[in-house]
């Protein structure tokens, strides 16, 4: 079990590094401020324009959002670390080509998230007019913003480095050799693309950081209920909610529980007519699993338009739940599935159904001693379940109203409705009116319409920096009656 301040190690750029630093500090500050490896740029700090991007174990993250925990034992590599043999990494040279950078702030992330890209060799779907490769390759960058280059030269790179079509460039200052590694076997800094480094920059090793919480990393779940009974810590999964509201001050933890580790919170199986979820699986294994494509799609669709690929890999779908934030994007779908979440503390399990699992704002049915370990989603055949989201763009945004909504065919009509909502209420919530009046209905003009003022009148949105509650209510209203539409084909 890790603790406190114990030197936490790990791997960056090939070489070791230990860091005796509180284990909830942000990776993003160890890297710049105990490392001296300022490449990796501090940008909003919520996950949204991934310029602090670094690759974790190959996978791109934004380091703004991984507590250094949770890299003990793994590798991270950042754009320090791409320059190899005197040469810039395909890339490099390929951005330089096309001249695929300005500023320069976004470069480091955006070459960290290219070369993920690269690495994996994805392919990606492909909407009409774009060609397979620029699809996938927008996908990749998608959690990456450039507000002064424009995407359409890094995407050019990014291609021309997959097909290998960029000459070798030396790489700034190296007169065509790797410069000598310092004696504290930190790898030595190249210069990145346009040198972004900040003037002047020093390491500054274990400098305190103003709230700044300690972390323990429980191996078992025995040790994490030991650890939660002590009190005065706050569970932590993926750490896509937590730090952002640790940075802004909001819910401020003085110590993390990390739960990264725990084999017991991990893993998709069917278990009889039900589709186990550990509490810690991620949005990206969402996606990609059979299991799900198969009994749960709709589980997919929404993993698909929660944030972008540094958020899907490191959001899971307890942390969601435990968060209970009423924009929770996972929540409606749970509740029209009539899914249940399975809790634990050393007093043993029970189950909670979804639709009781949230009494209050932020607030769930947890005990103080408990966590969320699994998700029980009911399988149901021929069940047909429909899900959108409406936010102030097309990605990378909370929800304004989102909404999954469950029935299955008899004859012509539905029969066992669900409608679900989030961003409409102080709590994800059913909508339970609007479904009575499509409970043994059938899926008419007049139908929808009907559907459709009854849900605006029954949800009790609020104005917000978002969308005002009138906006709300004709959202949710037009979405359901579209979702009726498509599954009439009126």
């Amino acid at each position: 079990m890790t603790t406190g301040m114990e030197p936490i190690r790990f791997t960056v750029n090939g070489r070791p590094a230990a860091v005796a630093v509180p284990g909830g500090r942000r990776l993003l500050d160890v890297l710049r401020i105990d490392l001296g490896l300022t490449g990796s740029k501090e940008g909003c700090g919520e996950g949204e324009c991934g310029a602090c991007s670094v690759l974790l174990d190959g996978v791109v993250v934004n380091s703004c959002l991984v507590p250094v925990c949770q890299a003990a034992g793994h590798e991270v590599r950042t754009v320090e670390g791409l320059a190899a043999d005197g040469r810039l990494h395909p890339l490099q040279a390929a951005l330089l080509e096309t001249g695929g950078v300005q500023c320069g702030i976004c470069t480091p992330g955006m070459l960290m998230a290219g070369v993920a890209f690269l690495d994996a060799g994805a392919a990606g779907s492909t909407p009409a007019n774009v060609t397979p490769m620029d699809a996938a390759i927008r996908e990749a960058i998608s959690g990456n913003l450039c507000r002064c280059t424009g995407y359409a030269r890094i995407v050019e790179a990014i291609r021309l480095a997959a097909e290998g079509r960029v000459g070798a460039i030396a790489a700034p200052g190296s007169n065509g050799a790797m410069a000598a590694a310092p004696a504290d076997g930190m790898s030595a800094p190249v210069a990145p693309l346009h040198a972004t480094d900040v003037p002047g920059a020093e390491r500054d090793p274990g400098r305190a950081i103003s709230g700044d919480p300690g972390a323990d990393s429980p191996r078992t779940l025995a040790e994490a209920y030991a650890l939660l009974a002590e009190g005065g810590r706050r569970p932590l999964a993926g750490g896509t909610d937590a730090l952002v509201q640790q940075a802004a001050g909001v819910a401020r933890a003085s110590r993390f529980l990390d739960l990264s580790a725990l084999a017991e919170l991990r893993g998709i199986r069917l278990d009889g007519d039900a589709l186990i979820l550990g509490a810690s699986t991620t949005y990206a294994e969402l996606r990609r699993s059979p299991l799900v494509a198969e009994h749960a799609a709709v589980l997919a669709e929404l993993a698909a338009v929660v944030g972008a690929a540094q958020i899907q890999v490191r959001g899971t779908l307890g942390g969601n739940i435990a968060t209970a934030s009423p924009a929770g994007d996972s929540l409606p779908v749970l509740l029209a599935l009539d899914a249940e979440i399975v809790a634990g503390s050393p007093r043993g399990e029970r189950t909670i159904p979804a639709a009781a699992f949230f009494p209050a704002y932020r607030r769930t049915a947890l005990a103080a001693d408990e966590l969320v370990l699994r998700i029980r989603v009911p399988v149901v055949p021929h069940r047909t379940v429909a899900f959108r989201k409406v936010g102030t763009r097309r990605a990378q945004a909370i929800s304004v109203v989102v909404i999954a909504v469950a029935w299955h065919w008899d004859d012509g009509h539905w029969r066992d409705v669900r409608i679900a909502l989030g961003s409409v209420a102080p709590t994800p919530i059913r909508a339970r009116a609007t479904e009575a009046i499509l409970e043994g209905s059938a899926p008419t003009a007049e139908a929808a319409a009907l559907a459709a003022t009854t849900l605006a009148a029954e949800i009790a949105p609020i104005d917000d920096v978002r969308a005002t509650a009138e906006h709300r209510r004709a959202v949710a209203g037009r979405i359901l009656h579209r979702i009726i539409r498509d599954a009439a084909g009126w």
